[in-house]
């Protein structure tokens, strides 16, 4: 008897026409159908801070949503502008804008390369490596990126022009990055900071789910290290509203906005004002501490269900996971390097995974062993038997 026959004769729920999906950080319908309740007992503003927004303009966006984004940033709002739905898309612009314009103290080039924490966030990844931008990985560390691997490859290597972060419940282990590692790394960065770019892609900054540090604001750090021209602060109501049609936030200099909002204006004539109004409306009927309440119900006890399943595989030596605080997901690695072959085994019992390396440029893990988790979308049934099914497939294959 093959390992397939094994494990559906031990779970004889397992049906050939049932599939479970644990590949993206989607949230669930649950969470968007709280939000649309809320949404529909709002008027659907069409004025607002005396514009018009119905029509063209306001390239930095309104003023009530630059201040909602340095709310949920911590940033001033006279360096906040307000965009559209993802901020992912603020970061390729501010790439393109970087490699074709410049920036104040950014001039990526076709010699460029950018440090990448990993395991870390496929599509940033993927975004950069569209550019044909090298990318280097750096290890993640509990606190941070690893700083002594960061100072080696900074003495080593020419034209790193840049490093991504996701500084808080980072994607995929969940951890934080501590304000020792922040201050150090600031600090190594500001001996570079004649061109040198600084993605802080802080997506997960209202996202608690247990008790998290405290973070000192990075702008204050930026400040003490003379990056205030380096650093690019990115956040999105994508996971707190509906991740379809959010609004974006990005917080940097004046004189880079001011570069940025010139690029922009060859692409746009300006954000989807009457969305970041909708946005505005909803955030004075439910706070932001109250929405997140809401939405840490629902996902806290997903996160306890495959914090359970995954101790199992912990206990018995076969694998280590993050211990994550907030955010979406969770890291698995393998006590083999076999990830490949798990989540191949996996697929084949209809349980989807991202493809093995999915978490580090390029594709690939070295040790090919790292897996991630996201819980967030299935309902509490369904997650349950996709651990059922992970679990399974890892005590057969280790």
């Amino acid at each position: 008897m093959n390992i397939l026959e094994q494990i559906r004769k031990e779970h004889s729920w397992l049906e050939a026409n049932t599939s479970y999906d644990l590949r993206r950080g989607k949230p669930s319908t649950l969470q968007l159908d709280i939000t649309q309740s809320i949404l529909e007992s709002i008027e659907v503003p069409f004025h607002m801070d005396g514009i018009d927004l119905r029509n063209y303009g306001e390239p930095e966006g309104i003023p009530s949503a630059r201040a909602l984004g340095a709310e949920i940033l911590g940033t001033d709002q006279n360096q906040t502008i307000a965009l559209d739905n993802a901020s992912l898309t603020i970061m390729h612009q501010l790439l393109a804008c970087s490699y074709f314009l410049g920036l104040k103290s950014s001039k990526m080039g076709a010699n460029s390369k950018i440090l990448c924490p990993s395991p870390g966030y496929d599509r940033h990844f993927k975004l950069i490596e569209n550019f044909g931008i090298e990318m280097i990985t750096v290890p993640f560390q509990e606190d941070g990126p690893d700083l002594n691997v960061i100072e080696a490859i900074l003495k080593k290597e020419k034209d790193i022009h840049g490093i991504v972060c996701v500084p808080r419940h980072s994607n995929p282990t969940g951890h934080t990055y501590s304000d020792e590692n922040v201050r150090s790394m600031f600090q190594i960065f500001s001996e570079f900071n004649k061109n040198f770019m600084v993605i802080w892609d802080n997506a997960y900054a209202c996202h608690d789910l247990k008790k998290t540090i405290s973070q000192t604001s990075a702008t204050s750090l930026a400040k003490e290290f003379d990056l205030e021209h380096n650093l690019f602060q990115l956040g999105s109501t994508s996971k707190m509203t509906l991740a379809g049609a959010g609004i974006s936030f990005l917080a940097s200099s004046k004189e880079n906005l001011a570069s940025f909002v010139e690029y922009r204006n060859g692409l746009t004539v300006g954000p989807n004002k009457m969305n970041q109004g909708l946005h505005v409306e909803y955030f004075k009927k439910l706070p932001i501490k109250e929405q997140m309440q809401k939405m840490k119900e629902i996902l806290l006890p997903k996160f306890e269900i495959t914090e359970q399943y995954l101790n199992t595989l912990k206990e018995a030596d076969l694998g280590n996971f993050s211990d994550p605080t907030g955010g979406y997901f969770f890291s698995y690695d393998s006590s083999k390097s076999n990830c490949d072959e798990i989540i191949s085994t996996c697929q084949q019992l209809n349980l989807k995974l991202l493809p093995a390396g999915s978490s580090f440029p390029y594709n690939k893990d070295p040790d090919n062993k790292n897996i991630r988790i996201a819980p967030s979308f299935p309902d509490l049934d369904e997650l349950e038997n996709s651990m059922k099914i992970l679990t399974s497939v890892v005590k057969h294959l280790n």
